[in-house]
């Protein structure tokens, strides 16, 4: 038997898709500084163009070359800005001259297949993609191509692609990272997705895992409900009542005492939230704007302090926040209107999804700067933030500060306990303390949510937190030991014996062919498949394969696709070269 060199960091053969789009010649002047300019501002990674060591030597070759990798990086991150997850750059596999001068060249582009992804989305994008970067290379987009594209993608490309995205923006947090990081994953189908492979495999549908308590994401779902199930467990939370019309709001104004804060019973994201409610006239506005989204509302006793995230991640606490209102900061020179305009103009500038949510001078940012004794005319000091809402909300944006190095250990404990009494192995803790840095037993602190679906990537602080947290759920990097042996019957019977070896040495090993399967005692496996990379896929799925040996002859070993990126070895048997 002769080992092959190890495939463990090649490619192998997946499902591709390969498209062929026609380039027209380039400016003689191309200047591609400034079309990488122009990328640069709204891909999600620094442009680097790979050094080539077979640079062609026709001319008009060579640029067309750079070019097409260019629409080969372009087209999958605006994919992933619609929500679907192509996370690898394509490859361009052959560039075609034409048989007339004057014509086009034909490139051929290959892109990762994803499964429950139609091929037109693809060639809508790549579409789009090449017409863009061609009339930016001409500059025939007018004097502001990014406006101009941005504003393109909203009235045409955006409303094509956004109706068919598959996966959330928590989705795509997770999936990047485990790219990142080398976790295998595939989209199983409507939003859901599985990372890592055998033992190690976990379903993912946002940022919920399979291992979470579906009654316990329900009961988080119901502000109530997870109230009562804290104050059951001895953990501090607001003290609330139930409200179904306004006599009884004011009967439980009443028996609460002001402050108040009116909340719809199951809405997340802050959405038709009122604190700071201290009178009759300021309770029927709050019923009103919490009403919009259906009674019955909940009141509740106003806690001292601010809200902190607290996000946990398999019994660890992976990062703490103080959530603090969307505000405007000073420079000593504009007004808060202006800041607010500038603001607004900067996100603008940057591709529709990554835009966070326009700052609005309505009336609640008027009644927000009136408690602060401010108006919108006012020009605060350099340096100075202006909340211009009462609370952080999703809805209306916000910014965190990171606290983590601050919070007292009793809190992390608190937030712990509070995860593992909803039985999630992802949440997101909201404490509303007046000091993180004190436990809550003394200063009066409360669980205020547990939020069984956080968002995760939406900060700065969470897309840190993204690489540890990807570590805790897949501490041994979510792969199973993979083994192909290339061969006739020889191939089989090395596969069998590696798969034995490794189950007397504790690993559960299959094994299998294009034609049949085993389990760890080498009896058949019934599966129903009808090809080598069915099984293998169906295998990989397995929770109980702890390992996996394959047999493989060397027609399908230089033909078949595999649902496999890489491979811990590869043997060929001594009977290869015979067939």
């Amino acid at each position: 038997m002769t080992t092959l060199p190890s495939l463990a960091d090649s490619t192998l053969r997946q499902p591709q898709q390969v498209l062929s789009i026609r380039l027209g010649p380039l400016p003689a002047d191309m200047s591609w500084p400034l079309l990488d300019a122009w990328l640069h501002a709204w891909l999600e990674s620094p442009l680097v163009e790979p050094a080539r060591p077979d640079t062609p030597h026709d001319p008009v070759e060579a640029q067309l070359q750079r070019l097409a990798w260019r629409i080969a990086v372009a087209t999958p991150a605006l994919l992933r800005g619609c929500g679907i997850p192509l996370l690898a750059d394509g490859k361009v596999l052959a560039m075609v001259p034409p048989q007339d001068a004057a014509a086009p060249w034909q490139c051929d582009i290959a892109f990762a297949q994803l499964d429950g992804v139609a091929a037109t989305l693809l060639l809508q994008a790549c579409d789009c993609c090449v017409r863009w970067l061609q009339a930016v290379a001409w500059q025939a987009a007018g004097s502001d191509p990014l406006s101009a594209f941005f504003q393109s993608l909203a009235q045409d490309i955006l409303p094509r692609l956004l109706p068919h995205a598959i996966a959330a923006p928590s989705s795509m947090a997770l999936l990047q990272a485990a790219a990142n990081l080398g976790i295998p994953w595939r989209h199983e189908g409507n939003g859901v997705f599985q990372l890592g492979w055998g033992v190690h495999l976990r379903h993912a549908f946002t940022s919920r895992l399979d291992s979470d308590s579906s009654i316990g994401i329900r009961a988080a779902g119901n502000k109530q409900l997870a109230a009562q199930w804290l104050r059951q467990a001895g953990l501090p939370t607001a003290v609330q009542r139930l409200v179904g019309n306004g006599e009884q709001a004011s009967a439980a104004a009443q028996e609460l005492g002001w402050p108040l804060v009116v909340k719809p019973l199951a809405r997340d994201r802050g959405e038709g939230v009122s604190t700071g409610i201290g009178n009759h006239s300021q309770l029927q506005l709050a019923l009103d704007k919490a009403a919009h989204y259906g009674w019955p509302l909940l009141l509740e006793q106003q806690a001292p302090g601010v809200c902190h995230r607290i996000l946990v991640v398999g019994g660890r606490v992976m990062y703490v926040v103080k959530r603090l209102p969307v505000a405007v900061q000073g420079d000593g020179v504009r007004s808060i209107q202006a800041l607010i305009d500038a603001a607004n103009s900067q996100q603008l500038a940057l591709p529709p999804w990554r835009r966070a949510p326009p700052l609005r001078a309505d009336d609640d940012t008027r009644a927000c700067l009136r408690e602060a004794g401010l108006q919108l005319a006012s020009v605060p000091a350099a340096g100075a933030w202006i909340a211009l809402r009462a609370i952080e909300s999703s809805a209306d944006g916000g910014r965190d500060e990171d606290m983590l190095a601050a919070a007292h250990p009793g809190n992390l404990a608190l937030a712990l306990r509070a995860a593992a009494l909803f039985g999630l192995e992802v949440a997101g803790i909201d404490m509303i303390t007046p000091d993180i840095g004190q436990p809550w037993h003394v200063n009066g602190a409360i669980i205020n949510e547990v939020n069984a679906a956080p968002a995760l990537g939406a900060s700065q602080s969470s897309r840190d937190a993204m690489p540890l947290l990807m570590q805790q759920l897949f501490p041994t990097g979510g792969r199973i030991p993979v083994e192909l042996f290339v061969g006739g019957a020889m191939a089989e019977a090395a596969a069998r014996q590696r798969r034995d070896e490794l189950q007397r040495a504790g690993v559960a090993c299959y094994f299998t062919t294009a034609q049949h399967s085993e389990d760890t005692t080498g009896q058949r496996h019934p599966l129903a498949c009808s090809s080598l990379y069915q099984r293998c896929l169906v295998l990989l799925n397995d929770r109980s394969v702890g390992a996996l040996t394959i047999a493989i002859t060397p027609a399908q070993w230089r033909q078949e696709e595999l649902p496999l990126d890489r491979v811990a070895r590869v043997q060929q048997c001594g009977d290869a070269e015979h067939e």
